[in-house]
Parts: C-alpha cells; sequence; structure tokens
C-alpha cells in the first residue's frame, strides 16, 4: 500500500527560487502560461505584444523555479499580476518587497490576490482599496449582428479617443490621467491605436463606445475599457456595438474575457445578453505607495 501510495503523491520539492526572467526565457514561459490560458492572458498576451524585458510593462518579469523546473510567472511592478499554484506565493511576495516593486494594484482571481496580498503584507504593504469583480467569458454569441457600426480607431483620432479613455477613467476613479501623467496616457493610447486594440463607435467626431482588447492571445481576448457616452445611454447601443464585438473577436479567438463589477447591474445584463456568462471571482486591489527607505 505504501509503494501504491508514493506513486500517487507529488515528489518533494528540495528546492524553489524565483529569479528575473528575460527575453531568453520567452518560449519557456509561453508554454508554461499556455497551460492555463483563462488566468494567464494578461500575462501571455503582456510577453506576446513586447517580449519580456520591455519598459512597457512598468515592471518586471519574474519566474518561481521547483527543482529548476518553472512552476509560476509573475509581473512585478506598477501591476502585480501571477500565474501560478498558492506554493508560489510567499516567494513572489518576498521577491515584489526586495526589487521594491511599485505595486499599485494586484489583480487576479480573488482567493489568489488575497493571499498574496497577505504574505505582501509582512513586508509593511498596506492595502488602500478593495474592488470585487466577477471574471466573465464568452465562447459563444447569443444575439446576431444587426449592423456593422465598429471599427478599428486610427492614429489621426487620437485626441478624440484619448478624450474618451479620460472621461472613462474619471467616471470610474474621480482622477484625470491626462492631469497626473499626461504624456506616458497619451503614450499608451496610441500604442493600443498602433496595435489596432481600440474598437470605437463614433459620430459626429464623438466616441459613442469603445471598447480595447487589452490582450490577445490565439484562445482569447481580454476586454477592458468598455464605454458608451452618457449622451449615448440607454439607446441599446452597448448591447448592438457588444454583440458585433464578440462576433469579430470569435472569428479569431476561442473566448473573449472581462471583468465588471457585481453592483454594475446594468453592464451584467449586457454582457450576459449577448453571450458571456460567470467565470470566477476576481479582484483588484489597490496597494498604499511603498514606504520611504
Amino acid at each position: 500500500m505504501s509503494a501504491i501510495l508514493s506513486t500517487l503523491q507529488p515528489a518533494a520539492v528540495n528546492h524553489r527560487a524565483v529569479r528575473e526572467l528575460d527575453d531568453g526565457d520567452r518560449e519557456r514561459v509561453l508554454e508554461f502560461l499556455s497551460q492555463d490560458p483563462m488566468r494567464s492572458v494578461n500575462l501571455r498576451g503582456a510577453i506576446t505584444d513586447y517580449g519580456i524585458s520591455n519598459p512597457a510593462h512598468r515592471g518586471r518579469f519574474f519566474g518561481y523555479y521547483e527543482d529548476g523546473r518553472l512552476a509560476g510567472v509573475a509581473l512585478l511592478g506598477h501591476i502585480i499580476s501571477i500565474c501560478a499554484e498558492d506554493d508560489a506565493l510567499s516567494y513572489f511576495a518576498e521577491k515584489a518587497a526586495e526589487v521594491r516593486a511599485k505595486g499599485h494594484i494586484i489583480f487576479g482571481p480573488r482567493t489568489q490576490v488575497e493571499a498574496f496580498s497577505a504574505h505582501l503584507s509582512r513586508y509593511g504593504r498596506e492595502t488602500k482599496a478593495v474592488v470585487e469583480q466577477y471574471w466573465y467569458v464568452c465562447r459563444q454569441p447569443r444575439l446576431p449582428v444587426q449592423q456593422l457600426q465598429l471599427r478599428r480607431a486610427n492614429v489621426e483620432e487620437l485626441e478624440v479617443v484619448a478624450c474618451a479613455q479620460a472621461e472613462m477613467a474619471y467616471e470610474a476613479s474621480g482622477t484625470d490621467p491626462r492631469l497626473a501623467d499626461p504624456e506616458g496616457f497619451r503614450r499608451r493610447v496610441l500604442g493600443r491605436i498602433e496595435k489596432g486594440r481600440i474598437w470605437v463607435k463614433i459620430l459626429d467626431g464623438k466616441v459613442v463606445f469603445k471598447a480595447d482588447t487589452h490582450h490577445e492571445t490565439p484562445d482569447a481576448a481580454y476586454l477592458e475599457g468598455v464605454w458608451t457616452h452618457p449622451d449615448y445611454r440607454n439607446r441599446g447601443i452597448a448591447k448592438s456595438c457588444m454583440a458585433e464585438l464578440v462576433h469579430r473577436l470569435l472569428r479569431k479567438h476561442q473566448s473573449v474575457c472581462l471583468v465588471v463589477e457585481p453592483e454594475e447591474a446594468a453592464a451584467r445584463k449586457v454582457y450576459e445578453r449577448v453571450g458571456f456568462t460567470y467565470y470566477e471571482d476576481y479582484q483588484s486591489r489597490f496597494l498604499k505607495p511603498l514606504p520611504a527607505e
């Protein structure tokens, strides 16, 4: 009996370590992340877009190894995002403290974010705010496309798109990103436009609907920045535009995913009507600034 049990139980890990990744690790990292396509869509998409070592990440990628085998990947920087089992979280927290990762926000599955935050709190990092979210996934459209009204924004429309992006951010947080970091904000919006990631419906020179495919992998497209201009709400525009967008994206990807807050009943209703269903609880945890050294 003991011999049978020993074959079923995982082998003991003798050595655990975290090291910074570089572009030489790219293929191995992408292979690891592809094993969990939903939870890894943002990390995998970021590496596909920019590689591993790139200032665009506003952070650094690290790998967690067990006896030399890659068993976890984390982006530690402005955003902290992790794809790993629970055993890796304390090691990534230690590394985040060591490199003084800014950690403006920890984003991911709720149980993982809470566990990682508990480890990180041992190093003096305190939580400022917590936003509970639902991870929604669409694999099959529910509504037909009634008209083609969306297109990808172009560079000539940078100012009007950036204005819509800023209005959306102000609605959500009360902060206008054009004031805090005008050049960085404009550069990030331009980068998304150049990659063909911002979908818009523009009428009379005004963005009335927009959505960003923030990251894309062969398995999934992650949507964020879904927004309808206040003057055009309650007209069915969001529903018809989202119905068209999921049709377009599902031609290329196996699924489309996004997060929505539990209290956003109107948005949830739209997403569910066009084909999204609940997948799991997510969380965005905002941290207080790093303590002075």
